[in-house]
């Protein structure tokens, strides 16, 4: 295994509980946090292959839709979309003896799914684990691994696999898997721009390569691959972008009639937090959408240390310390209206304290 020159990694002995775990099971379900995004998918398709490589029935059963621009996952792994009317994905929840939750730390994010998941567990024929890398998690889990030391979900799920070869002596991260953890790890890095890319995952990344991972064609088949309708949000959210504080703070509110007018779908308004940011003397960036059900999603970006997680927590959310993200059960008006002034006193009492 490569051995890191910053941070830490978790070794066999660390991993032991989960690996015990999964190798007593016999029918997996393994699922990410709603509205996924390429360290889940790629976690998850990655941890898949791996399982069912040794002989366990594994099933992805995710609580939302795959966005366009993941969907070649599909083709390494399938994965269904849990719904209510859904007899394959509510069999699967059914069946299992443990689920493995990626990418997520806390229990609302696992959605529509999370009440199945509680009554297998009360009847008490279900383990619940999670791996995952942000911060604060909750407390309802039967086994955790969360580091927020790790640049993403994917490196730990790397670290596992390699923990589990060398419990087994078997050669686990075939050139299909090498490509789905290399989509977790480049995807959650910001394509190694983020201050998590260390040394380590860059190593991390190269051995992927080498295994056959085709850096090239993934970033093209995620990156390049925006329908029409995603690049009239865009446009249409560039130029509705608000910089407020003398530059302080960077705001953006999407409607729904702004998506519905390009004809574009929920996960197309991933691709916009990056912009949010893209001023320097932004400290604060916010992206808010109104969500069909009429809650407002909230995603935060910041700079250096201030820690925007605290102020998603505030709203029930959570994150990392630069990246964030919470939902508001409140109108859009007074949604904004709160964000607005709770973030104001946030920037305020961060520069008093400096």
């Amino acid at each position: 295994m490569i051995l890191p020159e910053y941070g830490r990694t978790l070794g066999t002995e660390e991993w032991s509980p989960i690996i015990d775990a999964m190798l007593e099971g016999q029918h997996i379900v393994i699922t990410t946090h709603e509205n996924s995004d390429g360290d889940g998918l790629g976690s998850e398709v990655a941890l898949a292959r791996v399982l069912k490589a040794l002989g366990k029935e594994v099933a992805i059963v995710n609580p939302t839709e795959v966005p366009p621009n993941y969907q070649f996952l599909k083709q390494l792994y399938p994965i269904t979309q849990f719904d209510k009317r859904n007899e394959e994905a509510i069999q699967e929840l059914s069946l299992c003896d443990v689920v493995i939750l990626l990418d997520a730390n806390l229990r609302d994010r696992m959605g529509s799914l999370w009440p199945h998941v509680k009554f297998s567990r009360e009847l008490g024929s279900l383990k619940l684990l999670c791996i995952d890398h942000h911060l604060e998690p909750d407390d309802f889990i039967d086994l955790m691994v969360c580091e927020n030391y790790a640049s993403s979900t994917g490196e730990l799920v790397y670290d596992l696999l390699y923990a589990l070869q060398d419990r087994l002596c078997l050669e686990l991260i075939t050139p299909e898997v090498a490509e789905a953890l290399y989509v977790a790890v480049m995807t959650d890095t910001g394509s190694f721009r983020f201050p998590k890319s260390t040394p380590y995952v860059y190593r991390l990344a190269g051995d992927l390569v080498s295994k056959g991972a085709d850096a090239s064609a993934i970033y093209d088949r995620i990156y390049n691959s925006l329908t029409c309708s995603a690049l009239k949000l865009l446009g249409a959210a560039l130029s509705a972008i608000n910089i407020l504080d003398d530059g302080d703070i960077s705001w953006l509110f999407i409607s729904q009639d702004m998506i519905k007018s390009t004809g574009s779908k929920l996960f197309d308004t991933d691709l916009i937090i990056r912009y949010l940011l893209s001023v320097p003397s932004v400290r604060i960036a916010v992206l808010l959408v109104e969500m069909q059900d009429g809650r407002i999603k909230a995603s935060f970006r910041s700079r250096g240390n201030i820690f925007v997680n605290q102020l998603a927590k505030k709203y029930g959310g959570g994150g990392h310390m630069n990246a964030a993200g919470c939902l508001f059960q409140l109108s859009a008006d007074k949604a904004q209206q709160v964000l607005l002034h709770d973030m104001r006193v946030f920037l305020k009492e961060h520069t008093e304290s400096l």
